[in-house]
Order: C-alpha cells, then sequence, then structure tokens
C-alpha cells in the first residue's frame, strides 16, 4: 500500500475518518491524497433541468474548495502526525462518485478510504448508488468508516467469503492488507440450510486454504444457518471483529447485504468499519 486516497466534505464525520486514514498510512508507510470534489446540486423534480454555473461562479467555488482543503489539511497532519511530503491536495469539480473512480485509477491508488456521511451529504446513500459506482469500477480496495467508529488500529479482520471464484486469491489479497497492520484473519463462509450439496465443496474449500496458508496468522470457520445475513450479524456480534471485509465480485452477494438491516447494525449501531475488495 503506497498511496491511500481520502475523498473529503470538511465535515466533522470526514474530520474522523481522515484520523483512521491517517492511522493507515502510518502503518502502510503511504503516502495520501486528499481530494473534494465540489459540484453545484441541480434539483431532481425541478421544471428547470438545465442549470448552468457560470464561469465566474465555478472560479469562485474552486477557490473556496481550494482555501478549505488547505485548512482541513493543517487539521489532517495535527491530528495524524503525517508530514507535508505525505500529503497531496487535489480539489476537482464533478459528481463525487465518478471523480473518486477516476482519480484513484489516474493516481494509480491503492486503498480509498471513506467516511458513511458528512454534513454535506457529500457521501449520499452510501450503500445504494455511491457505494456500488465505487466498488464496481474502483480497481483498488475500497475501506469504509462509520460515523463514530474506534480509531483504534485493526487488530481482526473478519472475512466473510462467499466461496465463489478464486478464494484463494482473495485471501492473498487480505493477507496484503493484514499483514503491515499486524491484524488476524477470521475467514468466514455462512451458509444455509437449503442449500443442496454445498456441505461437501465448503468443506473440501476449507482445507484446500487451511493448506495454502497454514503457515498464516488466519484461521477458517464454515458455519450452517437458516438466514446467512443473520448469521453473519451473530457471529460478528459474538466475536467482534475490528474489520468486516467483503469481497466485491458477486454483485448477487453484495445486494443480499445491501439491502437488509445487517447494513444499519454494521455501519450505524455496531460502528464497524468495512473493507471492499476485489477478487
Amino acid at each position: 500500500m503506497k498511496t491511500i486516497l481520502f475523498p473529503t466534505d470538511f465535515s466533522d464525520n470526514a474530520i474522523h475518518a481522515s484520523k483512521y486514514a491517517g492511522m493507515l498510512a502510518r502503518r502502510f508507510d503511504a503516502k495520501v491524497i486528499l481530494l473534494h470534489v465540489y459540484a453545484i446540486t441541480v434539483p431532481v423534480n425541478s421544471e428547470f433541468q438545465l442549470i448552468y454555473d457560470t464561469e465566474n461562479t465555478l472560479l469562485q467555488r474552486g477557490k473556496e474548495a481550494e482555501q478549505n482543503l488547505q485548512f482541513f489539511t493543517e487539521k489532517f497532519i495535527g491530528n495524524t502526525n503525517l508530514h507535508i511530503e505525505q500529503i497531496t491536495q487535489m480539489v476537482e469539480y464533478g459528481l463525487v462518485s465518478d471523480v473518486v473512480v477516476e482519480i484513484a485509477k489516474a493516481q494509480n491508488v491503492d486503498l480509498i478510504v471513506m467516511g458513511t456521511k458528512g454534513a454535506s451529504n457529500m457521501i449520499d446513500k452510501w450503500f445504494g448508488t455511491n457505494a456500488e459506482i465505487i466498488m464496481e469500477s474502483a480497481k483498488c480496495p475500497v475501506w469504509i468508516i462509520p460515523e463514530n467508529a474506534l480509531l483504534n488500529a485493526p487488530q481482526t479482520i473478519m472475512y466473510a467469503a462467499d466461496f465463489k471464484e478464486d478464494e484463494i486469491a482473495a485471501t492473498h489479497k487480505l493477507l496484503e492488507i493484514a499483514k503491515p497492520l499486524g491484524a488476524t484473519c477470521k475467514v468466514v463462509h455462512i451458509h444455509d440450510y437449503f442449500e443442496l450439496k454445498v456441505n461437501q465443496t465448503v468443506k473440501e474449500m476449507v482445507t484446500e486454504l487451511k493448506h495454502e496458508f497454514e503457515n498464516e496468522d488466519i484461521t477458517f470457520k464454515h458455519l450452517n444457518r437458516k438466514e446467512i445475513v443473520k448469521g453473519l450479524e451473530t457471529y460478528i456480534k459474538t466475536h467482534n471483529p475490528d474489520v468486516l471485509a467483503l469481497a466485491a465480485y458477486e454483485k448477487s452477494f453484495l445486494s443480499k447485504i445491501f439491502n437488509s438491516s445487517i447494513t444499519q447494525h454494521f455501519v450505524q449501531e455496531a460502528k464497524l468499519p468495512m473493507l471492499f475488495f476485489k477478487k
């Protein structure tokens, strides 16, 4: 991990999440790109769908954004003790999700760290459109920091594996993130009682994973539960990991997570940071 991208809307929650990003930057010895995306909101239900920003308005908004980002950067340095040489400031105009993905690609970013919401609603409906766009389009992992999440360095990362596609490669990617943090990894797979002939396949997969990673600080667990999402939620409540990791390959699996109460529990109630990465 050499470069971390942190989008900010200058809110209190962004300041909080930036401390987590700074902690990760210190652990990874990485550089941080602080990005602010500004735009003029166009009301969806307006009778006048075409609203044009004048050149002067755009210039003014850009200057204000640069000043605010400079002030935010000073706070960021004070909160994280990172050196100014480790930090790059960027101000862009456009749609947040699109710009974040474009900058991540252009700057060859290794990790995106974001807060879940802010006072200006920059990351609006995080587990809706913006989250899906960024996770589906960004090539790098995305680390989501809930409001008021603990800022401690993660000691345990729990990966909720669906055991589809290449789980060995996915687990290697997880370890690439976990090792510099000194974190223990737990790989958990939950399947429901009604999945026919799946138990033997799961056992074979677990055996293969244990053999591949026998010398690593990682454990593997598979469980039968009536409902996968509730089973995962119960397991997390019991074992209290510091981070929940999901591999954003199978969209149907992610949609099951997004469209359930599990999202509200993990992000809003449990304040559990979530790490999304590609298999």
